[in-house]
């Protein structure tokens, strides 16, 4: 899969002086990167703000740049993606070293937030640390993939900054998203994001010529801002948009499932890229009664039959899951799950989630929640079954 992209800052401009915001586009590595140099003393300046974005975008360049044999290798596994992404926290690790060096150096603190997009296989692994945004535009929609990581307190440029490069220990959120053609990965600096509302996104980053996006984003915020410190990253997806491309199928198989009815967009996401697609012949066997639950299925298309003892108790179409228990208390399957047509699966396993939920208890919380409302409700009907069992004997 080919990702071509586009980038534009004001380094690039004809104003005066450098910018600290940076932006870096690699097609050859699949890399995308923004950074930008957040001023926190009057010790700063500008020529030292530039040298620490550009300092960043360069540390994960040529780092990334190291680890071909990681992209090369990439299978669409959990243990794939647990290696990308730790890839990923260590150029960032990285960077936060060289920045505190350069810091010591010209006795100076330094703030530093970077977003990055690496596209490994078919899939697209962001970084995020500070309050830079990374958008998802796909099938003329605009998703927010990340949060920003600022408090309460406020500062001249913003909310103070509660992750950043230029701490001792850095702490990135990190996650993976299933690519489709069409799709269009923006990245913007904060003070770029800060002019320029959702819909504005999406007006220009929809715009079916990708050549100039950035630009224009940058003009339009550049319109409602005093400060000119603003970059923009653009990564398309070569290929042309499809209807039944399988990321979109993931995600609206994940949004019509009750288990995740309260999570937000960007959640569906994180969760869609966890997931396996499993693909069974009809009359084929999913899981047999006793053995050993590893995960949850969702049901993509097809149907499958759920068995107790040779009896067949129901049959679940697209949209359904079952296994579920499994990511609970890890116990052996209760049924026997049999595919009575050609059916698609998506599998989540339950290593995968609980790492996802680690990362995300906001998500762990909304989950989990509707888990146990399904097993509440599963009971109660199973009890009400016994109890009119008992009043006909």
């Amino acid at each position: 899969m080919d990702v071509a992209t586009h980038t534009v800052s004001d380094a690039g401009s004809e104003r005066r002086g450098p910018s600290s915001a940076v932006a870096l586009g690699d097609g050859s590595l699949g890399l995308v990167a923004v950074a930008h140099a957040d001023a926190d003393s009057f010790l700063m300046t500008d020529d030292l703000q530039a040298a620490a974005g550009q300092l960043v975008v360069d540390t994960l360049r040529l780092h990334l740049s190291k680890a071909r044999d990681v992209r090369e290798a990439f299978q669409p596994s959990d243990s794939s993606r647990d290696q990308v992404q730790q890839t990923l926290r260590t150029a960032l690790s990285i960077a936060t070293k060289e920045v505190n060096a350069l810091a010591q150096r010209r006795r100076s603190p330094l703030k530093v937030t970077a977003d990055v997009v690496w596209q490994v296989g078919g899939e697209a692994f962001v970084a995020h640390v500070g309050d830079g945004r990374v958008y998802l535009l796909r099938k003329g929609l605009v998703h927010k993939l990340t949060q920003d990581h600022t408090g309460d307190e406020l500062h001249d440029t913003g909310r103070e900054l509660t992750r950043f490069l230029g701490r001792r220990t850095v702490e990135p959120e990190t996650m993976a998203i299933q690519l489709a053609p069409g799709d269009r990965l923006v990245l913007t600096s904060p003070l770029l994001h800060r002019g320029l509302d959702d819909q504005a996104i999406r007006e220009v980053a929809t715009d079916p010529v990708p050549d100039g996006v950035t630009s224009r984003l940058l003009g339009r915020a550049r319109g409602k801002n005093t400060r000119d410190d603003m970059a923009c990253a653009l990564a398309v997806v070569m290929g042309e948009d499809s209807d039944d491309s399988p990321p979109n199928s993931r995600l609206e198989t994940l949004a019509r499932n009750p288990l995740f009815t309260y999570c937000t967009e960007r959640e569906l996401l994180n969760i869609a890229g966890i997931t396996r697609p499993i693909r069974f012949r009809r009359d084929s066997t999913v899981f047999r009664e006793g053995e050993h639950g590893k995960g949850v299925y969702l049901v993509v298309g097809g149907r499958v039959a759920v068995q107790k003892d040779h009896q067949e108790l129901v049959q679940l179409g697209p949209g359904a899951n079952f296994g579920e228990m499994a990511m609970l208390d890890n116990p052996e399957r209760s049924a026997t799950v049999v595919a009575v047509e050609d059916t698609e699966l998506l599998l989540i396993t339950r290593d995968a989630f609980f790492k996802l939920l680690k990362r995300d208890p906001t998500l762990a919380v909304k989950v989990l929640w509707n888990m146990l409302l399904r097993l509440s409700a599963h009971l109660r009907t199973t009890s009400e079954k016994l109890s009119r069992l008992e009043k006909s004997q």
